[in-house]
């Protein structure tokens, strides 16, 4: 069947659609009804005209939005500087506050022992297991440091050099079983030998042993190193007496000490003094 037909009807009815649309205007211009036809075109276009704001506006949030989540992305990352910057001077606040605290301990035991001849130190490891009674320092015979030099805290004595090298040195407490210190009650001046205890050790205790059946001593008397072995000069605070008891076979007493270190805590130990020599140690410990 031949197309013609329906093109030909086709183009009939554009050219009728045409015409109206020239024609219709024009009459009704001349006719005087030039307001209603722009009354009528108006309504035709208002709702392309309310589409078309619609779409604006949208597109108006939109931009909005999208500006709007630029701006909070900037003061966000503004705000993440901030709290960096603050969290870094708080950090260097914390080292500084550390480094003076040491200072004024390091200070203070220098002038409450002028003859000690100081090394300070820092802990670089610890004995794995729940009482760290074995440190690793940074210093060694590098130093001036030697085994068997006596390593203290600010609250009391730590124990003693057991391995030196060059530059690192191990250090044994004196909760230790192979620790033994001579010792003395300030008080009551007694004497006697703290020695590490395996059943105490997990406590952080350790034992004033071999101390007189009729010496003076109580609990709560300090105790301090007497000087007499070839490690530790005399009158470093070991600890407190805690408790009393007689040793039935020696005929002596036994005092239970709480030493003046936390051993439960030895991770608080950041740094600590070697005495690399002093008065009347002949040049060594």
């Amino acid at each position: 069947m031949s197309t013609k037909p329906f093109r030909s009807r086709f183009t009939l009815i554009c050219v009728i659609i045409a015409t109206v649309l020239v024609l219709v205007p024009s009459a009704l211009s001349i006719f005087g009804y030039t307001d209603l036809l722009r009354s009528g075109l108006k309504t035709v276009a208002k709702p392309f005209e309310l589409g078309t704001s619609k779409l604006a506006e949208a597109l108006d949030g939109f931009v909005s939005v999208f500006t709007e989540y630029d701006k909070l992305q900037q003061e966000n990352q503004e705000l993440r500087e901030e709290l960096s910057a603050l969290e870094e001077q708080q950090e260097q606040n914390e080292i500084l506050k550390e480094e003076n605290a040491w200072l004024r301990d390091y200070l203070s035991l220098s002038a409450a022992h002028p003859e000690y001849l100081l090394t300070d130190a820092t802990v670089i490891a610890r004995q794995a297991s729940n009482y760290a009674t074995v440190l690793t320092l940074n210093r060694g015979t590098a130093h001036g440091v030697r085994r068997n030099m006596p390593v203290l805290t600010a609250e009391g004595v730590f124990g003693y050099v057991s391995e030196a090298g060059l530059d690192w040195c191990k250090v044994v407490s004196i909760i230790e079983t192979a620790s033994a210190v001579s010792a003395y009650t300030e008080r009551g001046q007694a004497s006697g030998v703290v020695e590490g205890d395996a059943a105490l050790r997990e406590d952080g205790m350790c034992l004033l042993k071999y101390v007189e059946a009729d010496a003076d001593i109580r609990v709560g008397d300090s105790v301090y190193t007497g000087g007499n072995g070839t490690v530790y000069p005399p009158g470093l605070l070991i600890g407190r007496i805690t408790a009393i008891e007689a040793d039935e076979y020696s005929r002596t007493l036994v005092a239970y000490i709480e030493p003046a270190i936390d051993f439960s805590d030895t991770a608080a130990i950041k740094r600590v003094m070697v005495i690399t020599g002093y008065a009347g140690s002949g040049g060594g410990t």
